[in-house]
């Protein structure tokens, strides 16, 4: 029997590590990012406008449709603990407990924006022969290439640390942090056995001894194909942290005006006095 678990957060702030270092345990399969909540969501939207289902509505048959697309999904891992990575899933809690379980456990890995943007640039500055998934946005809508524009636009609507960012801040606004585990990148790297205990107990499963000094990606994703920034998912055999600091890569503009908004830690985040 599988037993489905979540994993969401913010880029840029250790879910590819943690997921190598869950899958040492060989009863978890920890996934790269998965289209299923999306294909989930289009689905039953799908349901929703069609005027063919309207017609002849099949209520128990869509819901079972839905409902078992992540079977289907994993249909080839042989394992009973799967974490499914969607950073959409605390904006969509109750589409978890419609379909999957009436107990959804998300872990949200999470770091301060000023690191996350740091992080991105610094990964920008390392794949300087590729135009990264960031530079062609800009370039494709007219807006100049630097360092302050890559972040704004990483911090816009349709950038996607704005994005984690507002997904993650539903499960606020609609009481569904209960379901939630946030693991500070932090934590991860310098509180490792801790983390973990915090992390298998809110799962609820046995725990493991994890080896954090052997610690493979056994899931790298298409990151030139995709994102153009071949080391995106890279992840370093032993944990340890070896980023800049953000004031050492970013322009006090950008320190300035991204500051506090991590409403996960600070009851006065200015992301919540934005509005957002």
């Amino acid at each position: 029997m599988k037993n489905y678990y979540f994993m969401a957060g913010l880029p840029r702030s250790g879910s590819t590590l943690l997921k190598s270092i869950l899958e040492q345990n060989s009863n978890v399969h920890a996934s790269p990012i998965s289209p299923v909540m999306e294909l989930m969501y289009w689905t039953e939207d799908y349901f929703k406008r069609s005027e063919q289902y309207q017609a002849y509505p099949k209520p128990n048959i869509a819901h079972n449709i839905i409902k078992g697309m992540m079977d289907q999904f994993y249909m080839d891992v042989n394992k009973p603990i799967i974490i499914d990575h969607c950073r959409a899933w605390p904006n969509n809690v109750e589409r978890i407990k419609t379909y999957l379980t009436s107990n959804p456990k998300i872990i949200c890995p999470v770091r301060d924006v000023a690191d996350i943007l740091a992080s991105f640039i610094a990964m920008i500055h390392r794949n300087k022969d590729q135009i990264s998934f960031i530079d062609k946005h800009l370039i494709d809508h007219g807006i100049p290439v630097n360092d302050d524009t890559r972040c704004e636009h990483l911090m816009s609507d349709v950038g996607i640390v704005e994005q984690s960012l507002w997904a993650q801040y539903q499960a606020f606004v609609k009481n569904d942090t209960k379901y939630m585990l946030f693991v500070e990148y932090e934590d991860l790297i310098y509180k490792q056995e801790e983390t973990m205990r915090k992390i298998y107990d809110f799962l609820e499963v046995d725990p493991y001894s994890h080896d954090f000094n052997n610690v493979h990606n056994n899931h790298r994703e298409m990151d030139t194909e995709v994102w153009n920034l071949k080391d995106m998912h890279y992840v370093r055999k032993e944990v340890k942290k070896i980023s800049k600091k953000p004031e050492d890569v970013l322009s006090p503009y950008i320190l300035n005006r991204y500051k506090k908004l991590e409403y996960w830690k600070y009851p006065d985040s200015l992301y919540l006095k934005n509005g957002n």
